[in-house]
């Protein structure tokens, strides 16, 4: 997969393009939006076609505008918008997303090259109930279901993948430790992910990234505006 901060991509770069499921993940507000619509803006600009699908209260357009600068109406017909409200929703989208993929196909339209997820649990967590213990089964599973059929997509369609994620905590021996919201289903899917931290510096943030398939890290900071990183 490729990234807007060459060092990231170079990180990445030996990864298969089938290689699954990339996460970029974090607290509320280090710009984990930010940098997910600068990867859009990438592919984009080299006319590779984009899915992205937004499951937040209200689609960023300022934002949208900010990172796109002026390169928006030139990449409009590559990029498009979904905006899902609740986690059925979001279940039923992205299981008719084949359908919708085999349409292109047989009518020899452009498939999608990058579906971006933003943000992959949002609507799961809203969903849990710590009373009902059953409903929460139910949404585990459906939420590993979700996440095998985009690793599906990838495998048979080669259309990669990137998630935004939120952190959740866990506790183990007495320690507490920030992991991805999803717990062991995000473990089990995603294989290489970007953490993006706060810094001392207010406009500065730490990437911590994590290759799954030689369990590499590297760690990196970068400056933010309201452009993006750089």
């Amino acid at each position: 997969m490729q990234f807007p901060l060459s060092k990231i991509s170079e990180f990445f770069k030996p990864i298969d393009i089938k290689e699954g499921i990339y996460s970029v993940w974090g607290d509320f507000g280090v710009g984990k939006t930010t940098y997910s619509l600068q990867t859009a803006k990438l592919y984009a600009l080299k006319k590779r076609k984009i899915l992205f699908i937004y499951t937040k209260p209200n689609i960023p357009y300022d934002k949208i505008s900010f990172v796109f600068e002026n390169a928006l109406e030139a990449v409009l017909d590559t990029i498009s918008f979904q905006k899902l409200t609740t986690f059925e929703e979001m279940y039923k989208f992205i299981f008719n997303l084949e359908f919708f993929v085999l349409e292109d196909l047989k009518s020899k339209k452009k498939v999608f090259n990058l579906i971006i997820i933003d943000s992959m649990t949002d609507l799961y967590r809203l969903e849990l109930n710590r009373e009902k213990k059953g409903k929460n089964f139910i949404l585990n599973f459906k939420l590993n279901q979700l996440l095998a059929n985009l690793v599906y997509l990838n495998q048979k369609y080669e259309i990669e993948l990137l998630v935004v994620n939120e952190i959740s905590r866990r506790t183990q021996d007495g320690q507490t430790y920030e992991v991805e919201s999803g717990g062991n289903v995000m473990d089990y899917w995603v294989n290489n992910s970007i953490k993006i931290e706060r810094t001392d510096v207010v406009n500065e943030r730490k990437f911590i990234l994590h290759r799954g398939n030689d369990n590499s890290s590297f760690v990196i900071n970068y400056k933010l505006s309201e452009h993006g990183f750089e």
